[in-house]
């Protein structure tokens, strides 16, 4: 019984063994990838999280800044526009959404431009893989990307749960493009899930302290 027992401990130690080092080959791991892009927004079970995976979020604060004014945004004279949205009314959600964030920092004056390749912000609605919205790229680079195919954008006062909330979205993508990264907060705009007919269309206290911080303290 006593050897029997010894081979059953050898095997469930060997076993042990050769699982681990699986379990740490495959576990997730943070990266950046190329050119500052920030991770992508992946769709699970009706919620969006900014990043590869739910459970990891950068905890630094910061992923690079502006120092000319006023900043210049547009979208790209490529970008198409996705179907079933008043282009007018898209615009102004746009628009909106910067505005949002130079009233907490009024040195940007944001000035929207055509065409917008030659802004320092510039968006595009193009195609992303089935499991991203959207993603902002840090400062200088400047460049604002929202899915066309995959994502029912909402410019309604109420989106309902299969759509995303634009205003919402684009607050959080242009927090990227300023150069904010995540947070834990979950009022926050820079926290890296939306759901599905959500609407965060107001900066949080943390935002404005976070963005603040970033373009002020080094006066």
């Amino acid at each position: 019984m006593a050897i029997k027992f010894c081979h059953q401990m050898n095997g469930a130690l060997i076993m042990f063994l050769v699982l681990q080092s699986f379990l740490v080959e495959c576990r997730p791991v943070k990266s950046e990838p190329p050119h500052n892009q920030d991770q992508g927004q992946r769709k699970s079970n009706g919620t969006t999280v900014d990043g590869l995976y739910s459970l990891e979020i950068n905890h630094n604060l910061y992923g690079g800044k502006w120092y000319n004014f006023p900043l210049t945004y547009g979208f790209d004279s490529t970008s198409p526009m996705p179907s079933g949205l008043n282009y007018e009314n898209l615009i102004s959600v746009i628009d909106e959404a910067f505005q949002k964030w130079q009233a907490a920092v009024p040195e940007f004056a944001f000035q929207r431009i055509y065409p917008g390749e030659y802004a320092d912000i510039t968006i595009l609605f193009t195609t992303l893989s089935n499991d991203l919205y959207g993603y902002g790229y840090y400062p200088p680079d400047g460049r604002l990307h929202l899915d066309i195919d995959h994502t029912y954008w909402s410019i309604e006062s109420y989106p309902t749960q299969n759509q995303h909330d634009l205003l919402s979205g684009a607050m959080h993508e242009i927090g990227h493009t300023l150069g904010l990264m995540h947070t834990w907060n979950r009022d926050a705009v820079m926290y890296p899930t939306l759901d599905y007919g959500m609407i965060k269309r107001e900066l949080s206290q943390e935002d404005i302290d976070r963005i603040q911080s970033l373009y002020y303290d080094d006066y």
